[in-house]
């Protein structure tokens, strides 16, 4: 007997207390009762008590449990699978009544094809194993476990060719020992067939582009035959020939050429002219890498900028292809033809905005590089702000010093016409985008900044006077009161706002004209270029709409300002918000200076100085890029900045390279070798001896391991690392993080879909300050499962597995699968229904001894009423006659007595009032009546009930 909540048991003695204490006889004559009842409820309480505890009665099983493991893996083959079902229907037919038999079909994967039950037949399976391309004996037997039940003898049977190709047999073994369970085998063989297979394909881990190499390839054959051998790269096939195969391995050498640079893949495809076992093993791969020299591409931003950049990039051995910026590539793919992008003095007015994000993506995701190089058209001039070159670049274009900012009055000279009413792409009309756009540039002002707004249609008005923008609350509120109605008269704005402006005594005065044209030209060229002369004031230009007339661009060159003719509207707050910021800041120092070294990188490898510089463009360095050249004091602005943009590597040179800045430069022997290092710096290596990446297949997971070492040796501990895992059939990608498990380890894993070769590029997550190389591009290769390649059937494994549990080979004996000689297994029946129904049993006499009252006369009676005697017939009719007598008597003595008494009563007067005279009861006329049956029941039951006190 086992108790499955033994805790409960704690209670069994605090109720007894409880009862024993309130149910204790407390009167002398219900002494018997009360001890009778005390007693029945101790015995319920008992009873419900181990009821609730899971009272169980242990016995022996002698029922047997029996799961067949039919292995439906491909090594298998047809024949064998219908070998074992129909040895399990042999062994059916000594299948004793109450044994339960189950089925589970296996491969790499289990799948029950029969629960357990007693069931004589065997129904057709209707379910297969997904991964056939694998055997996994671990994964089934853990499964047969769960599914055999607990109460009987239980034995494992299983059905296979003995060719097991993951998973820990022994390991699943040992669980099935401890837990009293047989494993018994029973092997087949596939029929012999002759097989092909490919072992091995090897190839140079490095070539050079289109050099010619040896692919050699190992073929397995169990006889001499034909087969035609195609291999692919790429997916197109650049070798195909029949080949005698010798039987037995043999390795065959392929002469190829490797073609041009990049990671290559080559597919050996064996496909054997007679008979052949498998295909699944008729194909293999192998990677190389193709190096070629690197290639470059130069966006020339304008005459005479790369006059001397380009020859210095081909004296120093880079293939250099030469664009204008309208020529970028709009597809990454054209893009990832080059290995690093170099703009020089580029303007981001001249490259659309989808090319700008096309040549981010270059540099994110397919870890592309870019130089960008100064002039006056570059960074903040050359319009970087807020767009993606200023994203992936590793300084930002605005001036955060303060004190550097000069005070700028700036006018906003806006066309209220009813054409401005028109719809933007967006659904907003042109003139709401000119408020949102002014009040967004509003943002980037200084407080110390002064700002007006003057709208115009037929004539011109201050909408707001020119004020500080530290009012930028009252600025917004009349700036929201523009609407569009009216015509267009330009030089009535125009000169409206020249009158005012030219009286501020800001440093940077500057107009931004908004108009969607319809205007006559009049003198506004020479008012504009008059402005500019006299007052200093620039005028930038914005045209909406389409609206094209060439005085408009004549009055942005006559300000010194910048034109746009924007075909989008809705572009105008963007525009706005740039020109506020290009408006507030003097971009370009022209002066002579040393730049200063300020820290060791491979750019400056070999370069302990450079020549005099003579102008630069300012910006602002981001916080994690490396400064590696500053210039001159006080603000020591940044020279030469680099970081890592995603995948890729950016670098910013913020002088130019032609002899405008640069005179110097051009001439120095060092001119070559500088470009060339900053722009191989950008061309991330392949190969590195910082990182070591290898992949270890685990079962169906592939787990990348990186080792990551510094220069001296050193662990590298605390990288944020991710690898880029593409596969050459389908160019399909997946990300995998990669976590630190040990010092210098890191490690991710990824399920790969196909077989074939897997290009993988690991490196930071974000940009890691240091100079080491912590990216690296390598290959892999899934080759076919073992389930498919030639090999010794392990027969040890299973006469491992059966001696471990104390089975053995049923190969020759199926009447052997049910036979009854396994240790029985214990049967836990519960009796928690039994104990509740004796409690229910036990409630009545509970009841009925604290309620019913019963005398030994009536014990007496149930006794011989329960036992069946009765009283003789002659004997009690005389015991009758002489109890009737006997209460006769006793009537008659009683009821004289009574009426002696009554008489007596009668004749004693009655008291009687002051006037009435004294009178008997019975000279009143009451005639007592004596109910003689009545008296002698009244009192019978007042004797009755004194007896029966007497005996309680």
């Amino acid at each position: 007997m086992t108790i499955t909540s033994p805790l409960l048991l704690l209670l069994l003695p605090v109720l007894l207390a409880i009862i024993g204490y309130w149910g204790m006889p407390r009167h002398r004559f219900r002494r018997v009762r009360d001890s009778v009842s005390l007693i029945l409820r101790s015995l319920i309480i008992t009873l419900l008590v181990l009821a609730l505890a899971g009272v169980q009665v242990v016995q022996s099983s002698e029922r047997l449990a029996v799961v067949f493991l039919v292995d439906f893996s491909d090594s298998m083959g047809t024949q064998a699978r219908l070998s074992a079902l129909q040895y399990i229907e042999t062994s059916l037919n000594h299948k004793a009544p109450d044994d339960l038999v189950g089925v589970i079909v296996f491969a790499g994967d289990a799948q029950i094809a029969r629960s357990v039950s007693s069931a004589r037949e065997l129904a057709p399976i209707n379910v297969v194993p997904v991964q056939t391309g694998h055997t996994d004996y671990e994964n089934a037997i853990r499964t047969a476990l769960g599914l055999l039940p607990s109460d009987t003898a239980r034995r494992i049977v299983i059905l296979t060719d003995g060719q097991p190709t993951t998973g820990d047999a022994l390991s699943a073994a040992q669980l099935a020992t401890a837990n009293n369970v047989e494993i018994s085998y029973v092997q087949f063989t596939r029929p012999p067939t002759p097989e092909v297979q490919v072992q091995r394909v090897d190839v140079p881990t490095v070539l050079n582009e289109n050099q010619d190499f040896n692919l050699v390839v190992t073929i397995a054959s169990e006889e001499t035959t034909q087969a035609e051998v195609i291999v692919s790269s790429g997916g197109e096939p650049v070798y195909q020939q029949i080949l005698e195969l010798q039987q037995g391995i043999s390795s065959y050498t392929l002469r190829l050429r490797s073609g041009t640079s990049g990671f290559r893949d080559f597919l050996v495809q064996v496909n054997p002219l007679g008979e052949d076992g498998f295909e699944e093993n008729n194909r293999l791969s192998a990677y190389s890498l193709v190096e070629a020299v690197p290639t470059v591409l130069v966006v020339d931003g304008g005459v005479e900028e790369t006059r001397y950049i380009v020859p210095a990039l081909v004296d120093a051995g880079l293939r250099v292809d030469v664009i204008t910026p309208n020529q970028l590539p709009a597809q990454v793919g054209a893009l990832a033809e080059y290995d690093s992008v170099v703009l020089v003095n580029v303007s981001a007015l001249n490259i659309p905005e989808q090319r700008l994000e096309t040549l981010a993506t270059y540099v994110s995701d397919l870890g592309g590089g870019v130089v960008a190089v100064g002039g006056p058209n570059s960074y903040g001039p050359g319009w970087y702000f807020q767009t993606p070159l200023e994203d992936i670049l590793p300084v930002e274009m605005q001036i955060k010093d303060q004190q550097r900012l000069p005070q700028l009055t700036i006018a906003y000279v806006i066309d209220r016409s009813g054409s401005m009413g028109s719809v933007s792409p967006s659904g907003i009309q042109y003139i709401d985008l000119a408020k949102e756009a002014i009040i967004r540039s509003l943002e980037y002002l200084q407080p110390t900044d002064r700002a007006g707004v003057v709208s115009f249609d037929n004539d011109a008005y201050w909408i707001a006077p020119l004020q500080d923008v530290q009012n930028r609350d009252t600025l917004q509120r009349l700036v929201a009161t523009l609407r569009a109605s009216g015509g267009t008269s330009i030089i009535t704005g125009m000169r409206l706002v020249s009158d005012e402006i030219v009286l501020e005594e800001s440093e940077r005065k500057h107009i931004i004209l908004l108009t969607d044209g319809g205007a006559d030209q009049g003198n506004m060229v020479e008012l504009v270029g008059r402005l500019n002369e006299e007052a200093g004031v620039t005028t930038s230009v914005i045209s909406i709409g389409g609206y094209e007339a060439p005085f408009l661009q004549e009055m942005a060159d006559a300000g010194q300002g910048y034109y746009h003719n924007v075909e989008d509207a809705d572009e105008i707050p963007r525009i706005f918000t740039v020109e506020a910021v290009l408006a507030t800041r003097t971009y370009i120092q022209e002066n002579s200076f040393a730049p200063v070294l300020t820290a060791v990188h491979p750019i400056m490898q070999g370069i302990d100085a450079t020549p005099q510089l003579y102008g630069y463009v300012t910006t602002t360095a981001k916080p994690t890029a490396q400064i590696i050249l500053r210039g001159p004091e006080p603000y020591s602005d940044p020279i030469l900045a680099a970081w890592q943009y995603g995948l890729g590597r950016t670098v910013a040179f913020m002088s130019d390279a032609t002899s405008r800045w640069g005179a110097d430069w051009v001439n120095w022997d060092g001119y070559p070798t500088f470009w060339s290092q900053a722009i191989r710096w950008t061309i991330t290596e392949r190969t590195n001896q910082n990182l070591e990446t290898q992949v270890i297949m685990d079962d169906n997971l592939a787990r990348i391991v990186v080792d990551a070492r510094d220069n001296a040796g050193l662990f590298l501990n605390g990288l944020d690392l991710q690898a880029s895992v593409v596969y050459s059939g389908d160019s399909s990608a997946q990300r995998v993080q990669l976590r630190q498990v040990a010092p210098g380890r890191y490690e991710g894993s990824f399920v790969p879909e196909n077989e074939g070769a897997y290009f993988l590029r690991v490196a930071p997550v974000e940009n890691t300050q240091t100079d080491l190389i912590l990216s690296q591009t390598t290959g892999w290769v899934m080759s076919y499962s073992a389930e498919y390649a030639i090999r010794e059937v392990d027969t040890d494994l299973l006469a491992s597995m059966a001696n471990l549990t104390n089975g053995r080979d049923l190969a020759a004996i199926p009447d052997a699968v049910f036979l009854h000689n396994i240790k029985t297994a214990d049967s836990k029946q519960p009796i928690w229904h039994w104990l509740v129904f004796a409690a229910m049993m036990l409630l009545p006499f509970d009841i009925a001894v604290r309620r019913l009252l019963l005398t030994q006369t009536d014990l007496v009676r149930f006794y011989r009423w329960v036992w069946g005697r009765r009283v003789d017939e002659t004997q009690a009719e005389r015991l009758s006659s002489l109890k009737q007598a006997r209460d006769r008597a006793r009537s008659a003595t009683k009821q004289n007595t009574v009426k002696e008494h009554l008489t007596d009563l009668m004749s004693r007067p009655v008291m009687p009032s002051r006037d009435a005279p004294h009178k008997s009861i019975g000279q009143l006329g009451i005639q007592p009546r004596l109910d003689d049956d009545v008296a002698h029941d009244n009192l019978g039951a007042k004797l009755l009930k004194k007896r029966r006190k007497r005996e309680d």
